[in-house]
């Protein structure tokens, strides 16, 4: 080959992103490129971020499994708790669903535990994000969380989680309480209204967590700052919210037909016990979805971050000239 072509082969060549201790030690510049890195963008960041957040599950997939394991623990084992007394209470073929505290439910406390699992999945589902997303914005800006160190660090952040919860979805135990006192015949246009309800607010309160721990912030301050990002691109934060929620009801319905059609079709033979079991699988299929959506909405503040306000112009300036402000995770 002669030194021109050889030449346009090395400009065609696909330009590889340096890593921290690489083999360029000879100057202060070598060593700037050896630790440098890239955020790329993309071109559809809503399905990029559920993207984003599977390649880093797939990539950490022990320590965030365990992790939100861990913490997911008493809220599954409430939901199962919740499925067998209503299994105990309830009659299987009744299609009537009890009001609030009345007496056909032995005094409401199904009505009560049904409202308690609610609210304490979405609390919990809340701390899984703090911990994902240290995960994600670690692997992102290439300073790595161990599992330890992230359990620990949301363990010290509880409170200002429950705050930034509590701020940001107050709404949800009122209409967790419309839904389960409602009667019977307006439950399912209650559901419906609370979904559309959650789509939107949901979005718009979407980067509160990992902003708490991308730029370090406190409650309000990540509420404040989550709304500033919302605004840049709202859009893209609604879309993402009805692509995480239609993937984990896919999800999710999929594992919960998994037993009917198994028992149909003679591999099992449960008899009464086939609901509880039912119930019981839906909650193990609870441990994936809920991280890798976690993981998702940690990849959507990047995006966001990447397309509303240039983030990696911010990170190749700051290595240029000298950071400004901190942008770490």
């Amino acid at each position: 080959m002669t030194d021109q072509g050889g030449a346009w082969e090395r400009l065609d060549a696909t330009a590889a992103t340096p890593r921290s201790g690489g083999s360029v030690r000879s100057s202060g510049v070598g060593r700037r490129q050896a630790s440098s890195f890239r955020l790329r963008r993309s071109r559809g960041p809503a399905l990029g971020s559920l993207d984003g957040g599977g390649s880093i599950l797939q990539h950490r997939l022990r320590d965030v499994m365990v992790g939100a394991t861990v913490i997911l623990v008493p809220a599954v084992a409430l939901n199962v708790w919740v499925s067998v007394l209503g299994y105990d209470r309830l009659d299987p073929n009744d299609t009537a669903v009890p009001s609030f505290l009345s007496d056909d439910t032995g005094g409401g406390i199904e009505d009560v535990a049904t409202w308690l699992s609610i609210v304490f999945a979405s609390f919990v589902t809340a701390v899984v994000g703090y911990f994902a997303a240290q995960i994600l914005l670690g692997e992102r800006f290439r300073n790595p969380v161990s599992l330890g160190r992230a359990l620990a660090r949301t363990g010290r952040r509880l409170p200002s989680i429950a705050a930034a919860w509590a701020l940001t979805h107050w709404w949800f135990p009122i209409m967790a309480l419309i839904v389960v006192t409602a009667e019977a015949d307006l439950v399912g246009l209650w559901i419906f209204f609370f979904v559309f309800v959650a789509w939107f607010s949901s979005a718009a309160t979407l980067l509160v967590i990992p902003a708490m721990v991308g730029e370090r912030l406190g409650p309000f301050a990540a509420a404040r700052r989550n709304w500033r990002l919302v605004k840049l691109r709202y859009g893209l934060c609604v879309t993402f919210v009805m692509l995480a929620t239609l993937l984990s009801i896919l999800l999710l319905a999929g594992i919960a037909t998994l037993v009917p059609l198994l028992e149909q079709f003679g591999f099992l033979a449960l008899g009464n016990t086939a609901w509880i079991v039912q119930s019981v699988m839906v909650q193990i299929a609870v441990l994936v979805v809920v991280p890798l959506i976690a993981l998702g909405t940690a990849q959507a503040y990047v995006e966001v971050r990447l397309d509303g306000e240039g983030l990696d112009l911010q990170i190749d300036a700051d290595r240029a000239f000298g950071p400004v402000s901190a942008v770490g995770s």
